[in-house]
C-alpha cells in the first residue's frame, strides 16, 4: 500500500494506493498536518510519496508525521512517454507534471488540455505525441474574491449563493442564459469569479485546435 500526498498551498490532501485504486482519502489545513501522524502510523504501507508546492515548513511537517520517509516528486525532463518542454523544468510546480503525466494516461495518443483548480488555477496543454507545451498560472476562485475584498472600497462583503437557471451549461451557457449576468455588485463579483476560470480553460483549449486536427480532449481536477 502507497500513501500519496498532494501538499497544496492551503490544504495537505492523502490517499492510499493499493495499485488498483485509491482507498482511504482525506485532507487538513498546514496546521493540523501533525494530527495525520497517529492514523498514517496505523496503516501498512510500503512507500510514502508525496509533491509539494507548499513552504519548506509545510514538507518538514510532512516528514515528522509520515511512518516512513518521503519520497518527493520532481518534474523531469521526460517521463511515462511525456516530454515536457518547459524551459526551466526544476522551477515547475510537481503537481503541475503530476496532473499532465495523469492525463497522458486517462487520454493516450490524445490532444489533451487540463485544468486544476486549487489556490491557483492552471491550465496545461499536452498534445496527442506526448509533448508537454506549457500552461497558465491564474488566480483561484478565493484569491480572486480575497483580491476584490481587499483592494475594492465596497466588494469586501459576503457574496452569497449563486442559482444558475434551469439547462445552464456552465460557460457554454452564458450566451443564452441573461440572467447569469448580474445586475447588483455582489453576485455579480461571484459570478465573475465563477466564470474567469471556465473561460481561461476554454481559450486555452480553443488555441489547440488550430494546431490539431480535432477538438483536444478536456480533463479538469481540483482541491
Amino acid at each position: 500500500m502507497k500513501l500519496l500526498i498532494d501538499a497544496g498551498n492551503t490544504r495537505v490532501k492523502w490517499a492510499l494506493w493499493d495499485g488498483r485504486q485509491l482507498r482511504q482519502q482525506g485532507a487538513v489545513a498546514h496546521a493540523d498536518i501533525a494530527s495525520l501522524a497517529a492514523p498514517w502510523a496505523a496503516l501498512s504501507l510500503d512507500a510514502v510519496l508525496a509533491a509539494s508546492v507548499a513552504h519548506a515548513a509545510v514538507r518538514q511537517a510532512i516528514e515528522a508525521a509520515a511512518p516512513l520517509p518521503v519520497q518527493w516528486q520532481r518534474a523531469q525532463a521526460a517521463a511515462f512517454g511525456v516530454r515536457n518542454h518547459y524551459r526551466n523544468v526544476a522551477e515547475q510546480g510537481a503537481d503541475r507534471w503530476l496532473a499532465v503525466l495523469g492525463a497522458r494516461q486517462c487520454y493516450p495518443a490524445q490532444d489533451v488540455v487540463i485544468a486544476s483548480a486549487g489556490t491557483a488555477l492552471t491550465v496545461e496543454a499536452l498534445t496527442a505525441e506526448g509533448d508537454y507545451l506549457g500552461g497558465l498560472i491564474l488566480p483561484g476562485y478565493r484569491l480572486m474574491l480575497a483580491s476584490l475584498a481587499q483592494n475594492t472600497a465596497n466588494l469586501d462583503r459576503a457574496a452569497g449563493r449563486l442559482r444558475l437557471p434551469a439547462g445552464h451549461r456552465g460557460c457554454a451557457g452564458l450566451r443564452r442564459h441573461r440572467r447569469v449576468v448580474r445586475r447588483d455588485a455582489a453576485p455579480a463579483a461571484k459570478v465573475g469569479r465563477t466564470h474567469w476560470p471556465c473561460a481561461a480553460a476554454a481559450a486555452h483549449r480553443r488555441r489547440r485546435r488550430f494546431v490539431a486536427a480535432a477538438p483536444p480532449a478536456g480533463c479538469a481536477d481540483g482541491g
